[in-house]
């Protein structure tokens, strides 16, 4: 847990300010041994309190990487900007060393590969590169008595042919018009949520196994519905399943055990699929 708060902090820190926190070298590598120790202590334990920990620490760990990414490559770029010099005659480098602080030895192989790629890139579109190319590949000019005009031919205009499209297309904007105007204007029109959407489809389901809107209201408590495990793809709030438990809420790659009933309603609305385990 205490490694779980600390990833909090660094996190913080990261959306907090333009420059990178300050991390251990291994910062990485804690990471990865940490989260294989808690999957040793859980081992298939879905229910395990450490199981929601790994969860977390995988969320955090991600954002913390992939903003450390973001101001990496922003860095780089800069420094690039800096050093390489276009379109002034001959191009020139001097690298400016603005190698960002608190780097781990993997992001220092990530910043200067970066470094290397964006000066091929602009070596690639110098300008000294270009100039003999243009001088070879630049075509003869012909003289001006030479050039011919393209021929264009005149088609003979077909009064009859004319009119009678010219009335087709009159009639079709006409009829159009017509249905613009007895169209009714949508008032009111409400948005629903996933959540909303995925209630209504729960009701309808209970509807098709326990019979009418009679009964909708006074279904059964269904404690012995069948559970399934459930591979949750998107975020989605909390729900009561069939049998009255409160489940969510749902976050990306969530395990979750619940009714089949209700597990189906994810499925159909591609939000998430049985695993069968």
């Amino acid at each position: 847990m205490e490694f779980y708060q600390e990833l909090r902090k660094i996190q913080k820190k990261e959306r907090n300010s333009t420059t990178l926190a300050k991390v251990d070298e291994t910062f990485y590598q804690d990471i990865h041994k940490y989260l294989a120790d808690l999957r040793e202590t859980v081992g298939h334990d879905f229910f395990a309190p450490e199981y929601n920990l790994i969860k977390d620490i995988q969320r955090v760990a991600t954002e913390i990487c992939q903003r450390r990414e973001h101001k990496i490559t922003d860095a780089a770029v800069v420094n690039i900007h800096r050093s390489y010099h276009l379109f002034t005659g001959t191009p020139k480098f001097d690298l400016v060393d603005t190698t960002p602080l608190n780097l781990t030895p993997e992001e220092e192989r990530f910043y200067f590969s970066l470094i290397d790629s964006l000066k091929d890139h602009r070596n690639n579109i110098s300008i000294s590169d270009f100039t003999e190319d243009i001088e070879e590949e630049k075509p003869k000019e012909k003289p001006l008595l030479e050039i011919e005009k393209p021929k264009v031919e005149k088609k003979k205009p077909n009064p009859k042919k004319d009119s009678k499209d010219s009335e087709k297309i009159n009639d079709k904007n006409l009829e159009h018009l017509d249905k613009v105007s007895k169209a009714k204007v949508i008032k009111d029109e409400k948005l629903e949520s996933i959540e909303q959407q995925i209630r209504k489809q729960e009701d309808e389901e209970f509807k098709a196994i326990y019979g009418s809107n009679d009964q909708l209201e006074s279904r059964p408590l269904n404690k012995n519905a069948q559970n399934v495990t459930l591979l949750v793809f998107d975020n989605a709030g909390p729900i009561v399943g069939v049998d009255e438990k409160n489940y969510g809420p749902f976050y990306p790659q969530d395990l979750v055990v619940m009714p089949k009933i209700n597990a189906m309603v994810f499925v159909k609305n591609r939000k998430g699929r049985i695993l069968k385990i």
